[in-house]
C-alpha cells in the first residue's frame, strides 16, 4: 500500500523499528552528567538524541563499525597550550558515548561521512529542512518530537565532525569514484536535498525489509548538475551494507555500463544518471514494484544541492589546485605531469623572489604619521632557503624538486612583474601548442599564462606560509579543503602582489602566515578575513587546530615570531571545547612608577636585571565560540602590582624588534663595561622616561623572562620627553634591539649604535 506521504511512512518505522529509549534507563545524576558534558563540548544532548532518533534507525556494517572506532580510538591524544587550556584530538564526549551505543553510533557515523563530504552550514541546514518537512502532514496529537533547529544540528555536525576527523573518507569516496570512471577531481559528491529527505527514512525500511524495498533514484545530470552517486554509493554500500547499482553518464550524456555495488543479489538502492531535461526524484518501491512513496523538489522553489567541500591532503594539495585551475583551460584539455612540474617550479621560483623581497611592516605603531613610518628604513625580513623548500617538496608531494632549478628560474624571473610577460616554461609551451585551438589561439595561451601566474603568485603565498610552520613533519594526516585560487587573492600580501614591479619591498605584518594557514584550514566555516587577526591566537576546524608561537613560556629570542604550530585537536578547558583562541580585550598598561635612569655615559654597568618580573598563570575567559587569554606578569615590587598582555600582542611585539647578531665573544662572562657617550641604562617599568637625552637606551632586564617580555611591552610606546616634538608625535623614531644569549653586552650596544636613529636595547 502507498504512503500518503513522508510522515506515514516516519509513523510505520515507528512500528517496525522499536523506539530509542536510552536516556529514560538511566539515573538522572548521569543524563545531567552526559548533558553538561556535550554542552560543554559545543552540542546538544537533547538534539543528539533527536538525531539518534533519525539516523540511529540504520545498523552500520560490522567491518566499518570496527575500522572507525579503531582509528578514532587511536586519534586521542593531549597537547598542552598553556596552563590549564590543552588541545585535545579524538573521542570526546559524543563520541566516547556512541562507542557504547549502536544506535548513537549510526548516527555519529553518518554525520561524521556527511559532514566530510559537504560543508557544515550548509549541510545543517539540509537536514533542518529534511526533519521539517518529513513531519508534514502529521495529525497535532502525533507523538513525534517536533524537528530540532538548525543552530543545534549545526553544533551536533561540529561535534561529531571535529572527534572524528581522524577517520579519512577519501579513501572510500576516491574508490568509489574510480570504479564509477570519475577523476577524482570531477567525482560528483553534491546531491539534491530533496534525495537526503527521503534516505532518512527509506535507509532503515529498506535494512528492515531488504527483500521487499528498494530506493529508485533518479537524478539528471549536466554540466552543472550532479547527482552525488559517490556520496551516495559509501553511505548507502559502505556503511549500510545495502546492495548498489548505479546506471552512470558521462558528462556529455553519454550512458555506460551499469555498475554493482555488493553481491549478485537483486539491488536494494538503484541510482540512475538521466539527461538534463529529464524528471528528478527518488522512490521507494516494494518487491512488486509498486511505488510506495515518491519524492520530488519541489516546484515552487530551488531544492538546490547540498553545497559540498573537498577534502584533500595536505601534502601534495598545491598539485590538485593546479590540477583544478587547468582543467578550466582551453589549451590543457587533457592534464599534464610535466607541465604540472613545471608549474611547481615557477611557484616556489615565485616564493623564492618575493621571500627574498619581505620586510617587516611596523606602521602598527604609529598613531598620527603612518607616512613617515613608511618612509624610514624597514626592517629586513629572512626566511631559511633550506625551508622554503622542503615546504615547496610538502606543498607538491615531490622531493626531487631541485635547488638549483629553482634558482635559475627566479634568477631569470627576478627585478620584473610576476605575470604574463615573463617566458613561458617548456612543457607550458609544447603543451599548449599539442592542442587545437581558435584562430586566436596566440591571444588564449597568453591569456592562460597570464591566469596562471596569478595562480602561482597566490599558491607561492601558502608556500611562504608553510615554510613557517616549525613542526611540518606532524602535518602528514592533516586535510586541506580544496578551494578557489581567488579566496588567496584577499591576503594582504596577495593584494601588494598585484601591482608589484618585482623590486619594491613588500610590508607583511606578524599575522601575514597565519592568515594563509587559514584559508584552506578553515575553508568555509567563517569568512577568514572577517575574524579579528588582531586578537587571533588559535584557529580551529575538524580536528585541527593553528597557532602562534608566544604561548611558549621561553625567552623572546627562542621564538620567530612569524612562526606557525599546527596539530590535531581542539582547545579544551575543563572539559570545555571551543573553536578558537583570541587575546582577552584590555586597555593600555599602567604603571604605579615610570622608568628611571640607571647609568649613564662614563659610569660602569654590567649584565643584570634590576626589577625581576614573574610571569603567574594566565589569565583564561570565555567567549561564545572561543577562549579569551592574556598573560600575568607580577612585578617585583610592593604592591606587586600585575599587568595583562594578550598573547597576540606579545607576538606583534616581538615583531617589531630586531635580534641582535652572534657575535665572536663569550656573552656569558662576567664583567663590567664602561657607557659611552649618548649611552643610559634604565631599570623599571612604566609610561614615560624622564630627562634622557641619550641615543641608546639599554634596558637592565637581563637573565628574567619575564622583565624582557615587559620591556617588549612598553618599549613602543614609552613616552621619553628628552625627544623632539616631531619624534614623539611620530612615535616611529625609537627601533628595538633584543640581544640574544649569543651575542655579549657590548656587542649588543655596538650594534645599536652602528645603526641610524634612536634604539631601545633590551638586554
Amino acid at each position: 500500500m502507498a504512503f500518503a506521504n513522508q510522515f506515514a511512512l516516519t509513523l510505520e518505522l515507528t512500528r517496525l523499528v522499536p523506539p530509542l529509549k536510552w536516556a529514560t534507563n538511566k539515573a538522572g545524576n548521569a543524563i545531567m552528567g552526559h548533558a553538561r558534558n556535550m554542552r560543554h563540548s559545543g552540542s546538544d544532548i537533547v538534539v543528539e538524541e533527536d538525531l539518534t532518533k533519525v539516523f540511529g534507525m540504520c545498523r552500520i556494517s560490522n567491518s566499518l563499525t570496527s575500522s572507525f572506532k579503531t582509528v578514532v580510538t587511536k586519534s586521542a591524544s593531549d597537547t598542552t597550550l598553556l596552563e590549564g587550556i590543552i588541545l585535545q584530538g579524538g573521542p570526546g564526549p559524543t563520541v566516547a558515548r556512541a562507542f557504547q551505543d549502536s544506535s548513537y553510533f549510526a548516527m555519529v557515523v553518518q554525520i561524521s561521512l556527511l559532514s566530510w563530504t559537504f560543508e557544515t552550514s550548509y549541510l545543517a541546514t539540509a537536514i533542518t529542512e529534511a526533519l521539517r518537512k518529513r513531519l508534514e502532514g502529521a495529525p497535532l496529537s502525533s507523538a513525534l518530537p517536533t524537528s530540532p533547529d538548525r543552530q543545534g544540528i549545526l553544533g551536533v555536525i561540529r561535534t561529531c565532525e571535529s572527534q572524528t576527523s581522524a577517520f579519512n573518507w577519501n579513501m572510500m569516496l576516491n574508490a568509489v569514484s574510480t570504479t564509477l570512471g570519475y577523476e577524482a577531481h570531477r567525482a560528483p559528491i553534491d546531491f539534491p536535498q530533496f534525495v537526503l529527505r527521503g534516505l532518512l527514512d527509506m535507509f532503515p525500511m529498506v535494512q528492515t525489509l531488504p527483500s521487499d524495498r528498494l530506493i529508485h533514484i533518479q537524478i539528471p545530470v549536466g554540466e552543472n548538475i550532479e547527482s552525488g552517486a559517490s556520496a551516495l554509493v559509501v553511505w548507502a554500500h559502505h556503511l549500510l551494507d545495502l546492495v548498489v547499482l548505479v546506471r552512470p553518464r558521462t558528462w556529455d550524456g553519454r550512458l555506460t555500463k551499469d555498475i554493482r555495488f555488493g553481491g549478485p543479489e537483486l539491488e536494494q538502492v538503484f541510482i540512475e544518471e538521466v539527461a538534463a531535461d529529464d524528471e528528478a526524484f527518488i522512490t521507494l518501491l516494494d518487491s512488486q514494484r509498486e511505488h510506495l512513496l515518491k519524492i520530488k523538489p519541489e516546484p515552487d522553489r530551488e531544492d538546490g544541492l547540498i553545497g559540498s567541500i573537498r577534502r584533500i591532503p595536505a601534502r601534495g594539495w598545491g598539485n590538485a589546485l593546479l590540477a583544478d585551475a587547468m582543467s578550466g583551460f582551453l589549451a590543457f584539455r587533457k592534464r599534464s605531469q610535466a607541465v604540472i612540474k613545471d608549474l611547481q617550479t615557477v611557484t616556489t621560483a615565485f616564493a623564492f623572489i618575493i621571500a627574498n623581497n619581505l620586510v617587516k611592516d611596523d606602521t602598527g605603531r604609529v598613531i598620527i604619521d603612518e607616512d613617515a613610518a613608511k618612509m624610514r628604513t624597514p626592517m629586513t625580513y629572512n626566511i631559511d632557503k633550506d625551508r622554503l623548500l622542503q615546504a615547496s617538496r610538502f606543498l607538491f608531494d615531490n622531493p626531487y624538486i631541485s635547488s638549483g632549478e629553482i634558482d635559475r628560474i627566479a634568477a631569470e624571473y627576478s627585478f620584473t612583474t610576476l605575470d604574463k610577460c615573463l617566458p613561458q616554461p617548456s612543457a607550458f609551451e609544447a603543451a599548449a601548442r599539442a592542442h587545437p585551438l581558435p584562430k586566436n589561439s596566440d591571444s588564449i595561451i597568453e591569456d592562460e599564462w597570464d591566469r596562471t601566474c596569478d595562480h602561482a603568485r597566490e599558491l607561492s603565498i601558502f608556500l611562504i606560509a608553510l615554510a613557517h610552520v616549525v613542526n611540518l613533519e606532524d602535518c602528514e594526516d592533516l586535510m586541506f579543503a580544496g578551494i578557489a585560487f581567488g579566496v588567496m587573492s584577499e591576503h594582504p600580501l596577495a593584494q601588494q602582489l598585484g601591482e608589484w614591479n618585482g623590486r619594491d619591498a613588500l610590508r607583511i605584518s606578524d599575522d601575514a602566515w597565519l592568515q594563509a594557514i587559514a584559508v584552506p584550514l578553515l575553508s568555509h566555516r567563517r569568512y577568514v578575513w572577517n575574524l579579528p587577526w588582531d586578537r587571533t591566537c588559535l584557529i580551529s576546524d575538524r580536528g585541527w587546530s593553528a597557532w602562534i608561537p608566544t604561548f611558549e613560556a621561553s625567552d623572546p629570542a627562542y621564538i620567530n615570531a612569524g612562526s606557525v604550530r599546527i596539530g590535531r585537536g581542539s582547545p579544551c578547558r575543563n572539559g570545555v571545547w571551543k573553536t578558537g583562541i583570541w587575546d582577552a580585550a584590555h586597555g593600555s598598561l599602567q604603571f604605579m612608577a615610570d622608568p628611571r635612569k640607571v647609568e649613564s655615559c662614563g659610569q660602569t654597568t654590567s649584565l643584570r636585571c634590576v626589577e625581576k618580573v614573574t610571569l603567574d598563570t594566565p589569565y583564561c575567559g570565555e567567549g561564545d565560540e572561543v577562549f579569551l587569554v592574556s598573560v600575568r606578569m607580577r612585578l617585583h615590587l610592593e604592591p606587586r602590582p600585575v599587568q595583562r598582555v594578550g598573547y597576540k600582542e606579545l607576538q606583534r611585539y616581538l615583531w617589531w624588534a630586531q635580534l641582535s647578531k652572534r657575535c665572536s665573544h663569550r656573552s656569558c662572562i662576567p664583567g663590567n663595561i664602561k657607557l659611552t657617550m649618548g649611552c643610559a641604562t634604565i631599570a623599571g617599568f612604566g609610561n614615560n622616561l624622564d630627562n634622557i637625552l641619550e641615543r641608546i637606551i639599554v634596558y637592565l632586564t637581563a637573565h628574567s623572562v619575564g622583565a624582557r617580555w615587559l620591556a617588549l611591552a612598553t618599549v613602543p610606546w614609552l613616552g621619553v620627553t628628552g625627544d623632539s616634538e616631531a619624534e614623539a608625535e611620530a612615535e616611529v623614531w625609537r627601533h628595538i634591539l633584543l640581544r640574544t644569549s649569543d651575542c655579549c653586552f657590548q656587542c649588543a650596544i655596538d650594534q645599536a649604535a652602528v645603526q641610524p636613529g634612536k634604539w631601545f636595547v633590551i638586554l
